[in-house]
């Protein structure tokens, strides 16, 4: 068996479930980092995490999971969806969507064990290029800056903006479209904001709960928030 671990979000409406594919997937060695219960939901917490794959019910109130799927796969082609449904028929339009595998309830060990190993090897497929310059937008000129001039991708006011020390300027994309397109250079700092991994110098911890990043330019610290301090602190021990 391929022990390569995957960060996975669970969506579904049921909390019994949940905690059935939550059990099951760390059996299998992979890490839950959220569950959600609607599209709603699954946004948030997309929001505060850069999960390896979702694994979605097709089934759930409002939004259905192929809807969210379709919607998802436009804004980020990277995210891996695995639907989990009760119906025996794979509808095609879920390829559309980009839907990358399905299981069936009741979940079964063995098959939930195969999606995964596929997503697995989706993700050690993945090229780890990226590009190395951001179109930003600064007052009547646009320009491309190199990505490593950029400290933060920041979340304000309904805008994303790429910050440092010496840099300010708009980003015509939103936090979630920045990490699958740059997404082995950046680190979640909290739910509106990016760091650019090659700007982080370390942290400063002032307090229990109040955790800031440092950058290698000056610029004032960034605070980090507690979900993402343990993702930051094993970058920077362990640069992954």
């Amino acid at each position: 068996m391929n022990t390569a671990r995957l960060e996975l979000l669970i969506a579904d409406d049921e909390p019994i479930a949940r905690q059935r594919l939550t059990a099951l997937a760390q059996e299998l060695g992979h890490r839950v980092v959220a569950q959600a219960a609607h599209a709603g939901e699954v946004e948030m917490q997309l929001q505060d995490h850069a999960p390896d794959a979702l694994l979605l019910d097709i089934d759930m109130p409002g939004e259905t999971g192929l809807e969210l799927a379709r919607r998802l796969h436009a804004e980020d082609p990277a995210l891996t969806v695995i639907l989990v449904t009760a119906h025996d028929r794979f509808p095609l339009e879920a390829f559309e969507a980009g839907v990358r595998d399905y299981v069936l309830k009741p979940v079964r060990r063995e098959r939930l064990e195969q999606a995964l190993q596929r997503a697995v090897q989706q993700k050690q497929d993945r090229p780890e290029t990226f590009p190395n310059e951001v179109h930003i937008t600064v007052g009547r000129r646009e320009e491309r800056v190199p990505l490593e001039q950029v400290d933060i991708f920041i979340a304000e006011g309904g805008y994303v903006m790429a910050r440092s020390a010496r840099l300010a300027g708009f980003v015509d994309a939103r936090l979630r479209e920045l990490e699958g397109l740059y997404g082995p250079a950046l680190l979640r700092v909290h739910r509106g904001c990016l760091a650019v991994k090659a700007s982080v110098k370390g942290v400063e911890s002032l307090g229990q709960t109040d955790h800031r990043l440092l950058f290698h330019d000056g610029l004032d610290p960034i605070p980090i928030s507690r979900r993402q301090l343990p993702r930051v602190r094993d970058y920077l021990r362990n640069g992954t």
